[in-house]
């Protein structure tokens, strides 16, 4: 066999014994076959000659070149092979010989394409699907690009579970002659998640609009039952309608079908519903050379398939209501679920389901299927911010367990960590193709572009939450159009209403919109001060509403004046305003003072203030003054920081820092002088005099209270001087003036009917009553509390009652009437539970105190004194401090010793009618 040949050697062989010329000739008749067997037989002849890969060690660049042509070349042959089984129904076989090889050659996409195909035929739907999956992310991963159009077309294929795809009529050339045999009802319903969690509420309601399978035909429904299940984007809709779905499908034997439309897809464009009745009419047995063209032609032959069939329709990712509309069985034992984003209001007959936001508890035991309950467990607080954190939205949720399932050294903690930085949080939740920010940008992008750019603006709001007249001041629209562009957007669940009227995000569409909002940094910084000089308009006019006779700061600056307010008629509804604008107005502010526009954090505080004190907010009334005073003091506007200071006194003054307001109202004191300001030095007098009282220095503030007094009737401001004598009969009865002290409180009931003052009114009625009962005249003190109770009933302040019902204790006490001096008196300390006024928070306890002590009961009296001691030392109040070191001592002379108030003691409302 070996020959000399010049200088080397040369192998003589005949054409049968070299096997690469018997493989190319194999495949050359296997080219020339008419028949599918024969080219198969040809194949195998051709295949079976291989043994391996051919040169494994070449180190030749030649050589190895050479094998690698052979290489493609058997694989060539192999996958031809593999297609012409397909053909003979040997779907099977060729699955099990297709797995290995696409392991083996993972980036040849004609290999995946095959396996898909032999996949679904064997009726391996999801596993088809998959394999799409891995191949588009591996060429993603590796090379940076898609799969190509083929492989594409066999995956669209696959997802409308087109005939096309079926074994070929030649494949069933074995079969006996015959008529065919009837096509299966279509089953292509997803897999039902093994983890699904909570939903019962909704789940019980969806079951309940699906009707039992008939035992009699003639039980068979009169209509088509259609469900809608609609919610935002990863809220679960289509793994409840699956859910749901494979509950029921044992009652729709002619088969289960499902569509996705995708309304709302990242790669595809919405499905026509002419595409659809075609890919529908192809599953019930409909070939494809009889469905007509015509979108109506369909529809009616859709009908006609459906008329007595009992299917189950599910159709995903719906954009609207025309997509589907047409698709609806005529079948009255047909039963249809559509989920969808927007409501679909226009789909006649169908019962709506909207889908909220998992309950905390069902997230953490989602997150605990997921995850495992035990790691939940460890980590309890952490999970339930993971949770919160999340939005409630199970994609989300699913995405952080998968994170960290692939990082098993990360803590719940330490991912909730991550999670804290709003503009960073869509970042985080995000794993492979699943993205939360992806979801939720395709609803943004299904509005029309006015909807985008308002959608973005409102991404510039530094509130939560905002109502059309906001709205239209933001964007410089008027408020019909605002409510209508709103509501667009709730439709399109980009927004969420928890109130009529109002809006508000979800957190994660939040930072997707001030992540838009962050793209147009100019466009976002004009909308905010347009929103600014909103709130300046309508604050000053709520605060007038409030206090008719307020003095208000003169405007600084030039300012954008809003279109329109809300019509505001009274204090009612400046009170309901400020309300539901409260924590929105607080964020402004804080906005304002972190981007410089200290002209908005001078006077927003100043209209803002009195409702917070109203309400009882004291913290913020002092925190937003605080910033007023500062913005005042950096534009150089003595008035205006004048008048912060000022207002700052009553909120130290009700959180018992006493020492701290009286060096602001004596810092605003000489602001007000130095500008010759005599009406706002007056104001100031009246609130050191008043300070003075609560420290105990009667004298001093009865000084300051007469200075103020002449300053008021020299600057002809009368309004004030209800406050001021109110202050100078309190100093007077604390000093036993008892007379002095009576005709002053007549003087400020007076001054304040007169003006048509309650809160004066109710003031002096307090003086009188306290000066009646210093002079020992407890019943007619009885009789001035009534009125000021009755008066009280009728003001907004959360504790307007503590001060009188503490009254009341007192000289209930004087009068022995034990039973009904406790339960006035922790009738006053719950409503003082909601406030801070630690001045007569003390007061009270020292009278409850005194209570128990003449009852006997010298532990109980101790323990209130002691209470009331330690707010007075941090507060500084002299006189009540005295009152509770008294009984203290009074109770340790009678009883044992130290004690505190026991925990048992009870704290019942009143049951009687002040």
């Amino acid at each position: 066999m070996i020959a000399t040949d010049g200088p080397g050697y040369r192998i003589i062989v005949d054409e049968d014994q070299l096997d690469l010329i018997r493989f190319d000739k194999a495949l050359d008749e296997a080219r020339h076959c008419a028949t599918v067997d024969g080219e198969v037989a040809a194949l195998e002849t051709a295949l079976g000659l291989y043994r391996g890969r051919v040169l494994p060690d070449g180190r030749s660049p030649v050589l190895t070149s050479a094998a690698a042509a052979l290489e493609d070349r058997y694989l060539g042959a192999r996958e031809r092979l593999l297609e012409l089984r397909l053909e003979q129904g040997r779907a099977h076989d060729v699955v099990s010989e297709l797995m290995p090889l696409v392991a083996e050659h993972p980036l040849r996409e004609s290999l995946s394409a095959l396996l898909m195909v032999a996949l679904y035929r064997v009726g391996r739907q999801a596993d088809a699907l998959r394999v799409y999956h891995d191949l588009r992310n591996l060429l993603a991963e590796q090379l940076g690009i898609d799969p190509s159009s083929a492989v594409n077309y066999r995956y669209q294929q696959i997802l409308r579970n087109e005939p096309g795809l079926d074994a070929p009529p030649a494949a069933r050339h074995d079969r006996p002659a015959g008529p065919p045999a009837p096509a299966p009802p279509p089953r292509s319903l997803p897999h039902d998640l093994p983890d699904f969690t909570g939903r019962e509420t909704e789940l019980a309601r969806l079951l309940a609009h699906v009707p039992p399978a008939p035992a009699d035909p003639a039980d068979t429904p009169r209509a088509v039952r259609i469900v809608t299940v609609d919610g935002m984007a990863g809220s679960g809709k289509t793994a409840l309608a699956v859910h749901a779905a494979h509950r029921v499908a044992d009652r729709y034997p002619d088969g289960q079908i499902f569509l996705d439309l995708h309304g709302f897809s990242a790669h595809c464009e919405p499905v026509e519903p002419r595409d659809a009745l075609g890919t529908l009419l192809r599953a019930v047995g409909v070939p494809a050379d009889r469905i007509p063209d015509d979108p109506a032609d369909r529809e009616i032959l859709w009908r006609g398939m459906t008329a007595d069939r009992r299917m189950l329709l599910l159709f995903d990712n719906v954009l609207a209501s025309d997509q589907v509309r047409p698709l609806i069985p005529a079948g009255p034992g047909c039963l249809v679920l559509v989920t969808s984003r927007p409501r679909l209001a226009g789909l006649d007959g169908a019962a709506p389901l909207p889908l909220p936001l998992l309950s905390a508890a069902d997230g953490l035991a989602l997150l605990g299927q997921l995850l495992g309950h035990r790691r939940v467990a460890a980590e309890q607080e952490a999970a339930a911010e993971l949770v919160a954190l999340s939005g409630r939205l199970p994609l989300a949720l699913r995405i952080v367990a998968s994170r960290l399932t692939n990082r098993p050294h990360w803590t719940l903690a330490y991912l909730a960590g991550r999670l804290r930085e709003e503009h960073l949080r869509l970042d985080e939740l995000t794993v492979e193709h699943r993205s939360v920010r992806t979801a939720l940008h395709l609803s943004y992008a299904a509005v029309p572009p006015r909807h985008q750019e308002l959608f973005r603006l409102l991404g510039a709001v530094p509130g939560t939450d905002f109502d059309r007249h906001a709205v239209a001041a933001l964007a410089g629209l008027t408020p019909h159009t605002a409510e209508t562009l709103l509501e667009d957007l709730l439709d399109a669940r980009l927004l969420v209403q928890r109130t009529p009227g109002r809006y508000t995000f979800h957190s994660l569409v939040r930072a997707l919109a001030r992540e838009a909002a962050a793209h147009q940094p100019h466009t976002a910084h004009d909308a905010r001060q347009r929103l600014l000089d909103y709130y300046l308009k309508i604050t000053d006019e709520a605060a007038d509403l409030l206090g008719p006779r307020r003095e208000r700061p003169r405007p600084a600056g030039r300012h954008h004046t809003p279109a329109a307010t809300p019509p505001l008629r009274d204090a009612t509804d400046a009170l309901g305003w400020f309300g539901a604008e409260r924590a929105n107005l607080l964020a402004a502010i804080t906005h304002a003072e972190e981007t410089g526009s200290d002209v908005h954090v001078a006077r927003l505080p100043l209209a803002f203030a009195p409702y917070l004190h109203t309400r009882g907010h004291i913290e913020d009334e002092l925190g937003v003054l605080r910033k007023a005073s500062a913005a005042a003091r950096r534009l150089g506007d003595p008035a205006l920081e004048g008048a912060a200071l000022t207002g700052m006194a009553a909120p130290f003054g009700h959180l018992g820092r006493v020492k701290e307001g009286l060096a602001c109202a004596r810092e605003a004191l000489s602001l007000a002088e130095r500008a010759g300001d005599r009406g706002g030095a007056a104001f100031c007098l009246g609130r050191i005099g008043m300070f003075h009282n609560a420290l105990g220095q009667y004298e001093n503030a009865i000084t300051a209270l007469h200075r103020a007094l002449v300053l008021l009737s020299r600057a002809d401001a009368h309004d004030e001087e209800s406050t001021v004598l109110a202050a100078l009969g309190e100093a007077q009865a604390a000093l036993g003036r008892h007379a002095e002290a009576l005709q002053t409180s007549r003087l400020v009931v007076l001054h304040s009917r007169q003006s048509g003052d309650t809160y004066g009114e109710l003031t002096g009625l307090m003086g009188e009553a306290a000066a009646y009962a210093g002079a020992g005249q407890l019943d007619i003190a009885l009789d001035r509390l009534a009125e000021a109770s009755e008066l009280a009933r009728h003001t907004t302040t959360p504790d307007g009652q503590a001060p009188i019902l503490a009254q009341y204790a007192d000289i209930y006490r004087r009068q022995g009437r034990h039973r009904e001096a406790l339960h006035a008196g922790h009738t006053a300390l719950q409503l003082l539970r909601r406030v801070r006024r630690p001045a007569l928070s003390a007061a009270v306890h020292n009278v409850i105190g005194s209570v128990h002590r003449d009852r006997g009961d010298y532990e109980r009296g101790e323990g209130h004194h002691q209470k009331a001691r330690r707010l007075a030392q941090q507060a500084g109040l002299r006189r009540e401090l005295t009152l509770a070191l008294d009984g203290i001592a009074h109770a340790r002379a009678h009883g044992e010793g130290p004690h505190e108030a026991k925990e048992h003691e009870p704290r019942g409302e009143c049951s009687l009618v002040y």
